[in-house]
């Protein structure tokens, strides 16, 4: 059994990107074959879905009613999911994968800026930190648009990190070309939402000017990110007449940034006091990597310091704090945390508490598998519940339609769940006057939904000519009587 343990210790130690796959992997798995992904998942996935089967990779539509014309992010990532789509078909499993893959390669690309700056066993440290921040690994299970921008960033980092600790001899030529396609898709991602880690370049470009500025192979990195990036403006003027262009910069950024945006904006404290919350028990470690990183002089850890900062101020204003918002900060710590740890104990120590933790996960990531443990909580399962008898309906209808009596609010929770698991396109109305009318005069529409919150007369259906068709723990569902 010795003898075992010694070979599981040395190999980790001989494969330590490929220990950090499985560990990953291993907590990926229990959400491959769960019901639900997240909500904002839902939405990208229904406009990749809407790629696959109709087109329009310039001009990208959510439903009819809500953003015809999505241009609220760049289509990178449902680019993406629309060719996973078309090659594997689209449900929750396949809705999944490219958030993985860009889980896993956060984690790996977080060994290497580790590995860069004091070796592999701070690499292999600061992964397995990012592997046990429960939070960053859950949202690996979805379509946020976060994952895959903060995989990019991090894989930017890599090059920024080994420009400032290499000697420019050692640099290959790839490692700028790179470096410049990770910047540039981290922007092709989430556009603006990347700028921490620009911000971060231009500092690190001034800072040191003879490894940047003064280095004719550094211009690689601006020149092919901005190439990038303008080869999908490019794409944009000419197959969509800058669509993307004017309302995503003349509308989203200007609105959000310079004015006329949301009202209510939290405040850096709040941002603090969430991530101390989200990052348990890693945030204690935080601030003491922080303060041996300049005892020490780590001043390769500059590029990544300086982008987390970024990203606590730039974030902390926010108009609303969701928690997909703190998987970059998450990953940006985990070097942070992991250098916390690796001062004060010996490589072999941390090469064994890694290999122990690789039996633990594989066994958690068979044992929870064939459990078959929901570990995912679904949003609107009332939604997801329904999604049989609803869809069976729809398939004897012309228009697949329905609509949602919404007196006080716009509850994306069903829009965005029904265009996923129904195939139906929901469009608000503010009473249900209104949503019987629509529904008598209008062949479009097969159904009204009405959540129990609005707290209707219980013969509605008598009232209104309508018919009770399904019903959950929040929402009803009726037809006309005459349909």
């Amino acid at each position: 059994m010795q003898n075992l343990w010694n070979k599981l210790v040395s190999w980790v130690e001989s494969n330590p990107v490929v220990s950090l796959i499985i560990y990953s992997g291993a907590f990926l798995i229990l959400g491959w074959w769960q019901d639900g992904i997240n909500l904002d998942s839902t939405t990208y996935a229904v406009i990749a879905r809407n790629i696959a089967e109709h087109g329009g990779w310039f001009n990208p539509t959510y439903t009819p009613f809500y953003h015809p014309g999505f241009a609220e992010h760049p289509y990178l990532v449902m680019w993406i999911q629309a060719v996973i789509f078309k090659l594997f078909g689209a449900n929750d499993s396949t809705a999944r994968i490219f958030g993985q893959l860009c889980t896993m390669g956060s984690v790996v690309a977080v060994y290497f800026i580790g590995k860069e700056i004091q070796g592999k066993a701070l690499g292999l440290l600061s992964g397995l930190v990012l592997i046990l921040t429960y939070n960053f690994m859950q949202g690996g299970n979805s379509t946020l648009l976060d994952v895959p921008m903060t995989f990019f960033i991090l894989a930017s980092l890599v090059g920024a990190t080994k420009l400032i600790k290499s000697d420019l001899a050692d640099i290959n030529i790839y490692i700028y070309i790179g470096t410049g396609i990770a910047l540039g898709l981290a922007f092709l991602t989430k556009g603006v939402v990347s700028g921490p880690v620009w911000l971060s370049f231009v500092i690190i470009a001034f800072i040191y000017p003879k490894k940047t500025l003064l280095n004719k192979k550094f211009w690689l990195i601006p020149l092919v990110s901005l190439g990038l990036i303008g080869l999908f403006l490019l794409g944009d003027l000419l197959f969509n007449k800058s669509h993307f262009c004017d309302h995503y910069f003349m509308v989203q950024v200007w609105r959000r940034f310079v004015g006329g945006g949301p009202n209510i904006h939290t405040n850096w404290y709040e941002f603090i006091f969430r991530f101390i919350k989200l990052y348990l028990p890693f945030v204690i470690l935080l601030p003491i990597g922080i303060i041996l990183s300049f005892k020490n002089r780590v001043t390769a850890l500059l590029p990544l310091g300086l982008t987390l900062l970024f990203y606590f101020i730039l974030y902390s204003s926010a108009s609303k704090l969701y928690y997909h918002y703190f998987m970059p900060a998450y990953a940006l710590s985990a070097v942070i945390a992991g250098y916390a740890i690796f001062v004060f104990i010996k490589e072999k120590i941390i090469f064994r508490v890694t290999s122990g933790f690789l039996i633990i996960w594989l066994f958690l990531g068979i044992g929870v598998t064939i459990a078959g443990l929901k570990i995912h909580h679904i949003r609107s399962p009332q939604i997801y519940n329904l999604t049989e008898k609803i869809t069976s309906y729809l398939e004897s209808k012309e228009n697949r339609q329905g609509l949602l009596v919404d007196e006080d609010y716009l509850e994306w929770d069903y829009i965005a769940k029904t265009s996923w698991y129904w195939r139906s396109d929901i469009k608000s109305v503010r009473t249900v006057e209104e949503a019987v009318q629509i529904l008598g005069d209008s062949a479009k529409y097969s159904y009204i939904i009405i959540p129990n919150d609005l707290k209707q007369e219980t013969k509605i259906d008598s009232s209104f000519n309508l018919i009770l068709y399904a019903k959950e723990k929040n929402l009803t569902i009726y037809l006309t009587a005459i349909k």
